[in-house]
């Protein structure tokens, strides 16, 4: 009898255990995590903008972290921190989410912001090697114009492009 009570407690504590759920959100982490792995991203950062062998997270991490942000469920620096513990971005990354604090993000940036140019064009050409790019027919238009009077739609050629109230890329004033 002391046995049977025994196994039966045994057992209810087991269901408890295996009862408790954590819920996160997975969506396209993983699929943003082998890519971003793929390109060695982490790495072409930490080896232009080293954090120092003391960082509990990398800057290369961090910005890992972002991308994935951007890509997923793209929140301000403050709320990044949030968005972490929602999603599995501990379980992707191993990055613990109080590690990606605005603080952390900001430092981060910071230290990739002198290097931009170059680190995106280590990532191109990665992306280009890796992925078998022909960049042979790719052009990247960065065309801006500013309109200035009135061009009410109804008068418009409905064969271009509709004139209306907005900025132009370049940020120009208006």
């Amino acid at each position: 009898m002391a046995w049977g009570r025994a196994l039966s407690l045994v057992e209810h504590r087991l269901e408890v255990a295996v009862t408790s759920v954590v819920e996160k959100r997975l969506g396209a982490l993983p699929v943003a995590a082998e890519f971003l792995r793929r390109l060695d991203v982490a790495g072409i950062v930490d080896g232009v903008c080293p954090g120092g062998a003391s960082a509990l997270v990398m800057h290369g991490q961090v910005i890992e972290a972002l991308v994935a942000n951007r890509l997923t469920s793209p929140a301000p620096l403050v709320r990044v921190e949030d968005w972490a513990r929602c999603w599995a971005v501990e379980e992707v990354f191993g990055i613990g989410p109080g590690l990606l604090n605005g603080d952390r993000l900001a430092r981060g940036l910071d230290a990739i912001a002198p290097h931009l140019e170059n680190l995106a064009g280590t990532v191109r050409a990665r992306a280009i090697g890796d992925f078998g790019i022909d960049v042979a027919r790719m052009h990247w238009d960065m065309t801006s114009m500013s309109v200035h009077g009135t061009f009410p739609v109804e008068g418009q050629d409905e064969d271009f492009p509709v004139i209306g109230y907005g900025r132009p890329k370049d940020r120009r004033s208006i």
